[in-house]
């Protein structure tokens, strides 16, 4: 049964893709109350070839069951110029953005307060400040944390050290798309900021059952993880929420970025009805599709 009221923790705002408007449609039709929003970070993409699809299922598999092979494949998703490959057979790659435009996400937020929460999305590697970014937009209410990239935009994650920092003194969380190497160093900003909530995107990708098994252990942690994108599907999910417990996933889409072609809507009831037939209980559901987001976006 559609679960009501649902928060998706993490969607891209990219109206060449998904216009708006069809957003709220997608969002109305599968249960999505609020959905917070994110600044489109690359040139769009679509993963709409078989090709494509058994692509990313090896990606999935290899990282699941044959890590580290698995980060061999993951890191081959970056060339050398920093771009996303898609399709490396037929060299198809797109441009990362070093400076997503946050303003894009103010302006749907103005638009509809009531549905939509917006990240602060900055690069500690780019051309703008991450604290002026941060200062720049924080006093909106529905601007509720900080994403970062330290994976697509190349930097390690010690240098999100200063963002951290002001999150945990201010109590705002912060998602993080881990890399490999230092770019992928997942016990560095916890231990370092042990009251910092902290969201590791798509299930803790690319360590997956490593990353799962060793914060499962500390029961007094505040790292979460969300359970969106391609990277995953119904059997990572699974294992992620029994390995992790309900109270530290999160629903979230990361789309307009799924298997639909181009003109088609992004599939809202995909990654939700994953979740929803889960043999948990209803009251873990629903912790999972909201509840546990929004005691993460509370501040006081």
């Amino acid at each position: 049964m559609m679960m009501k009221g649902a928060i998706d923790d993490h969607f891209h705002f990219e109206p060449d893709m998904f216009p708006l408007e069809r957003m709220i449609h997608g969002m109305d039709l599968n249960g999505v109350e609020k959905t917070a929003l994110v600044a489109r970070m690359c040139e769009p993409f679509y993963m709409d070839t078989a090709f494509k699809n058994l692509s990313s299922r090896t990606l999935r598999m290899s990282l699941l069951y044959l890590n580290p092979l698995g980060k061999m494949v993951y890191m081959s998703t970056i060339d050398s110029g920093g771009n996303f490959v898609l399709n490396p057979l037929t060299r198809e790659t797109y441009k990362i953005y070093g400076k997503p435009d946050n303003n894009e996400v103010v302006e749907v937020i103005d638009k509809y307060p009531d549905r939509f929460y917006g990240w602060i999305f900055v690069n500690p590697a780019g051309p703008s400040d991450p604290m002026e970014e941060i200062e720049k937009y924080v006093s909106i209410p529905q601007m509720i944390g900080v994403k970062t990239h330290p994976w697509w935009q190349q930097y390690p994650v010690k240098k999100l050290e200063g963002v951290a920092r002001w999150c945990e003194e201010n109590g705002y969380p912060i998602q993080v798309h881990l890399g490999v190497g230092e770019m992928g160093d997942y016990r560095y900003l916890p231990e370092k900021f042990p009251d910092l909530k902290i969201i590791y995107l798509h299930a803790g990708v690319p360590f997956f059952r490593e990353i799962w098994n060793h914060f499962a252990s500390k029961k007094d942690s505040n790292v979460f993880f969300d359970l969106s994108s391609p990277y995953n599907d119904d059997i990572i999910i699974k294992e992620a929420v029994n390995t992790l417990g309900a109270e530290r996933c999160l629903y979230g889409n990361d789309g307009p970025y799924g298997y639909q072609k181009p003109g088609e809507d992004y599939d809202y009831g995909l990654i939700k009805g994953w979740i929803e037939n889960l043999s948990i209980s209803t009251e873990d559901k629903e912790k999972i599709l909201g509840k546990n987001f929004e005691a993460l976006i509370k501040r006081s």
